[in-house]
């Protein structure tokens, strides 16, 4: 092993021996009213490393003292640098993430004021078709009761305002309507098979025209080419065929 001395200038000779004994001298001061005050540092080190410096210096024809220096000063400085670097980039990462959680937590606060008003109007709807349906059966029993009483008053009466006749089997209303429709297999004669699914959209019934409301089960058509546009209510997709 090695003893080497770092000296700066301006610290005079006699402030370190020899490097081999290991002892300089301290306490001496720098000569001049204007000399900076600067220590001196022992190190040990290999061989090699000794010998790498003084290949090093001799090349660049600076003393060793003065490469060691230099190298240290410039590690440090960069060291410096890397980490005043790190610290920005690290601040600008946070606030980054600050603002993605911000969007997020917007989106979110957005989704949930929605849904309420998603199911207050899917409420509305099927309020709105139950109500319908109600109101249906209520003509269809109506105009049962009046074809019971007298049946050809009751036919003359649909044709005097403009009605369809009565059908003599003395059915009448939707249900009529529906039974003397085509089947769905008459109707859509490329379609294999129905695919029971929940509609995430309002639609229509492609057999009685029936309105399909989002949220409600209906069957799609499936073709030889896939699946298709085509959907009907679950009567129709079990509908007979007409008498």
């Amino acid at each position: 092993m090695y003893y080497m001395t770092i000296r700066k200038p301006g610290c005079g000779p006699d402030e370190t021996q020899n490097d081999d004994d290991g002892a300089g001298r301290r306490g001496a001061r720098p000569r001049g009213r204007g000399a900076r005050k600067e220590r001196v540092l022992h190190t040990r080190i290999s061989e090699q490393l000794a010998e790498d410096i003084r290949i090093f210096a001799d090349d660049l024809r600076v003393p060793a003292s003065n490469l060691v220096r230099n190298v240290l000063e410039e590690v440090f400085t960069m060291v410096d640098s890397v980490s005043d670097d790190m610290g920005g980039m690290m601040d600008e990462l946070i606030d980054e993430a600050e603002g993605v959680r911000e969007r997020v937590r917007r989106q979110i606060r957005a989704r949930r004021e929605r849904r309420p008003m998603r199911s207050r109007r899917n409420s509305a709807r099927r309020r709105g078709v139950r109500e319908a349906d109600v109101e249906e059966e209520f003509r269809r029993d109506e105009a049962a009761e009046a074809t019971a009483r007298d049946p050809e008053r009751s036919r003359r009466g649909d044709v005097e305002d403009g009605e369809a006749p009565t059908p003599a089997d003395g059915r009448s209303g939707p249900k009529a309507e529906h039974a003397r429709r085509p089947r769905a297999a008459d109707l859509f004669p490329e379609i294999l098979g129905w695919q029971p699914l929940v509609l995430n959209r309002d639609s229509a019934c492609g057999r009685c025209e029936r309105a399909l409301g989002a949220g409600e089960s209906a069957f799609l058509g499936i073709a030889k080419t896939g699946l298709t546009e085509i959907a009907i209510c679950g009567g129709c997709a079990s509908s007979a065929p007409p008498a």
